[in-house]
């Protein structure tokens, strides 16, 4: 079987990561697949190598201004770019977003893909007529939906009348390998005798990184000893307004505190895998996710994990039991929870051990293998006529 993924970067979020992963897992499994992904800012290839084909279409955005533009700017890019590519030799056509389904959806109607299908991750409160638009689109036009959780097959079900298929998110098994000793990998990245809380996701509003930053500020107070080393940034959205209310915030704080917030961009895998397991507790208080799959991440590395109590997490995280799950809106819950991780031992070890088996269930095989059926299962419904 061929298959066709496509993703709108190729940059390391959590849509592309699952893309990749999922991708190379086919390959093990004896699928044959190609990676399409437009490559934002003129990258001419992913953030790390790839074991799939790949094909990144190189992008510049030319100064376009409005975020509606710009997205629009993408769909036509991302079109015209795959213009030249030999589609219909795929069995099956696979967006991972809605500027990749927007586009599967043009090719669709020039005849060049029978069909598409494509994975909600989550979806977005937007508010302009182009992008509630553009987000439409690419729900209702997929001839099949995939979604990460529960919580969204439900948030389908209701706001689109229409039915998906639940596929979990997996970890990569190189997260489970520790590559040395929580001391050495602290005293390597310069943060010997320190009790380190890290978090990935950058600097946006459903990450709930401003009030991880408020939360931060009250644990200093009772561990004078602590960092907090926040990662990642590469997104779709301009989130600059409330990058500006971080760092005002931020300003604002007393000096031992704004010395021990670490901002370190987008790491490199091997990076990110070592800041899992120097972590003396790995923090993501979101009030949005589609799975969370840095939190699993983050558990196969032995860090033991606050998130918070939306819905999606409590498909598989217990309070106390492999992870805290503070409330998101409450700062002072959250750094609570912060506390009682670097403080109490027996705590520390049962997320550590629980958090662990829960990772172990959720393996990019497994998820390959249900892709794999699913491909079968609308393969046989093109053979047949059930899908025109």
């Amino acid at each position: 079987m061929k298959v066709a993924l496509y993703t709108y970067n190729t940059k390391p979020r959590g849509g592309v990561v699952h893309t990749l992963a999922l991708a190379e897992a086919l390959v093990r499994s004896g699928c044959s697949v190609t990676v399409f992904a437009l490559g934002l800012g003129g990258k001419e290839k992913f953030y790390r190598h790839v074991q799939a084909d790949v094909r990144v279409i190189p992008y510049h955005s030319g100064g376009i201004e409005t975020f509606d533009a710009r997205i629009a700017s993408y769909i036509d890019a991302y079109t015209e770019g795959l213009a030249g590519e030999q589609l219909e030799q795929y069995d099956i056509h696979h967006a991972q977003d809605c500027i990749s389904a927007n586009c599967l959806s043009r090719q669709m109607e020039k005849g060049r893909v029978p069909f598409f299908i494509r994975t909600v991750h989550h979806l977005d409160d937007f508010t302009t007529q182009t992008l509630v638009s553009c987000q439409h689109k690419s729900v209702v036009r997929p001839a099949e939906l995939i979604t990460v959780s529960d919580y969204w097959r439900s948030r389908l079900s209701l706001s689109y009348n229409r039915e998906s298929t639940v596929i979990h998110n997996g970890v990569e098994n190189r997260f489970f390998e520790r590559r040395s000793s929580q001391q050495q990998l602290k005293e390597a990245y310069g943060f010997a005798n320190r009790t380190v809380f890290f978090s990935l996701g950058g600097i946006e509003p459903r990450k709930n990184t401003i009030r991880t930053l408020r939360a931060f500020q009250i644990v200093k107070r009772s561990i004078p000893d602590a960092v907090l080393v926040i990662a990642g940034g590469a997104t779709l959205f301009d989130y600059r307004y409330y990058l500006h209310d971080f760092n005002k915030e931020l300003d604002a704080m007393d000096n031992e505190v704004r010395q021990d917030v670490r901002i370190v961009g987008s790491p490199g895998d091997e990076a990110i895998q070592d800041y899992y397991q120097l972590a003396d507790c790995y923090v993501q208080p979101s009030v949005k996710e589609g799975w969370g799959l840095a939190v699993m991440e983050a558990m196969a590395g032995d860090a033991p994990v606050i998130a918070s109590n939306i819905e999606v997490f409590r498909e598989f995280l217990i309070h106390e039991h492999n992870a805290l799950l503070p409330n998101p809106e409450d700062e002072y819950e959250i750094a609570e929870c912060m506390i009682q991780v670097a403080s109490d031992a027996q705590l520390r070890d049962r997320l550590i051990d629980e958090g662990k088996k829960t990772a172990y269930i959720f393996r990019w095989e497994l998820a390959a293998e249900k892709h794999a059926a699913l491909y079968r299962r609308l393969a046989l419904d093109v053979r047949t006529g059930s899908i025109n």
